[in-house]
């Protein structure tokens, strides 16, 4: 009975409109005076023990890199170098909307960023082309989704903190199913532009000089991943350090470019503040809501529930997706995480399945849920660049689950091909 209160609260809270880190709050609180025999010194206990890692420290390392890399033009610089190689091809420019996603995703680590300053630079390109505005919107939200799969990721570093896994190892594993997801959405956009499901403007091939202008211009951003990666797979630099060596990065080219004013330091460290503070801030309240959560034995209350109907592994796998994929209609995504994290990971450990493994399946259906409404996130941040109705937007991204639910079976069921890096850098 408590606990069916406990969730059921939860759930009407966040009907409610209530915010997400007062939700978990608040059925806590309400869940333990119910129960009585739960001192609420606890709360104050695990909020504190929660934000205490080290690991953590490069959350607001990447939110700062990020926003720097938006503010001072790079985003623009990958854009026009994508542009240059493959605009050309046909629905080209949509095909330089996933690639430059999937370069950029190699500095940012961020959906959100991804979408807000390379969307805002792609989905003026596009309509500016000749494509429907509701398509340019529909493609700058899918590649977004590649930003957290493939590393730097702050939701694998928040997940590698919850589920105690090497960071590293994650960011290896993200790599393969990061590529895989591009590669599906641009055949997804060839098959649409072959079919006359689209408009698709052609372009000019660009002449070698505008090519090698255009790379030259971008050389230094297109190195940020290298650097940044190369640190962390190579042992030189835990992803915090990797972090600071981002945010200097940006930092150097900024001032390189010239882009890097006071002005915008000012609104670059509001912007970080406010988002490390909104991310923290759900982190401490999520420690209470899990810790309850494990105490309670949700996990085992759980998996004996769901061995009644299978024992199958690939079964059970599948139905966790689907639960999942449903409550990212509904809760955001870094709630998801915090909520189903302490109860899935014995689940998890029971069935022997690899939690670097499962935390990129997990990640992958938090991204799916970022491009699913009604509260699909980056669905309102594209809509709002694009001046485009929302519901315009999400009839475009209905062919685009087609190969988001594509790499999520691949990489729910190929575990080789997801461990393959960790094996061969870290688990030798």
């Amino acid at each position: 009975m408590e606990l069916v209160f406990f969730f059921g609260s939860f759930l009407l809270l966040l009907v409610m409109r209530c915010p997400v880190a007062f939700s978990m709050l608040l059925s806590s609180f309400g869940f333990m005076l119910l129960k009585g025999d739960i001192s609420l010194l606890i709360i104050p206990e695990r909020i504190t023990i929660s934000l205490d890692s080290f690991p953590l420290l490069a959350v607001p390392f990447f939110i700062v890199a990020g926003s720097i890399m938006n503010k001072v033009g790079i985003a623009r610089r990958i854009f026009d170098f994508a542009l240059s190689l493959f605009g050309h091809f046909k629905a080209g420019l949509a095909h330089v909307n996933v690639i430059a996603s999937m370069i950029f995703a190699g500095m940012s680590g961020s959906a959100f960023a991804d979408a807000a300053g390379l969307g805002a630079v792609e989905i003026k390109a596009m309509v500016d082309e000749g494509y429907d505005r509701d398509f340019s919107a529909a493609v700058t939200a899918v590649s977004s989704c590649i930003g957290p799969v493939i590393p730097p990721s702050v939701v694998m570093v928040l997940y590698g903190v919850m589920a105690q896994v090497s960071i590293g190892e994650l960011f290896a594993a993200g790599f393969i199913p990061g590529i895989f997801m591009g590669i599906f959405m641009m055949i997804m956009i060839y098959t649409l532009a072959v079919s006359g499901k689209i408009t698709c403007p052609r372009r000019e091939r660009q002449p070698l000089r505008v090519v090698f202008k255009k790379t030259k211009a971008a050389f230094f951003p297109l190195l940020a991943p290298v650097f940044i990666l190369g640190a962390i797979l190579l042992g030189i630099a835990t992803p915090t350090e990797a972090g600071v060596i981002a945010t200097i990065f940006s930092i150097v080219l900024g001032l390189i470019y010239g882009t890097l004013k006071w002005k915008t330091v000012g609104d670059i460290l509001e912007e970080s503040v406010l988002t490390t503070g909104r991310i923290m801030f759900i982190i401490a309240a999520a420690s209470v809501f899990g810790w309850l959560v494990t105490i309670e034995q949700v996990a085992v209350i759980l998996y004996n529930s769901i061995q009644i109907i299978t024992t199958q592994k690939w079964l059970i796998l599948l139905f966790v997706n689907v639960i999942l994929l449903f409550l990212g209609c509904f809760i955001e995504g870094l709630a998801i995480m915090i909520i189903s994290v302490p109860a899935l990971i014995p689940i998890m450990n029971a069935l022997q399945v690899d939690l670097v493994h499962f935390g990129v399946i997990l990640i992958i259906t938090i991204m799916i849920g970022l491009i699913t409404p009604p509260v699909g996130m980056t669905l309102y941040i594209v809509s709002g660049l694009a001046k485009t109705k929302i519901e315009k937007v999400v009839r475009r991204v209905l062919p685009f689950y087609l190969p988001m639910i594509f790499t999520l079976l691949i990489t729910t069921y190929w575990d080789k091909m997801v461990l393959l890096i960790p094996k061969l850098l870290f688990r030798h």
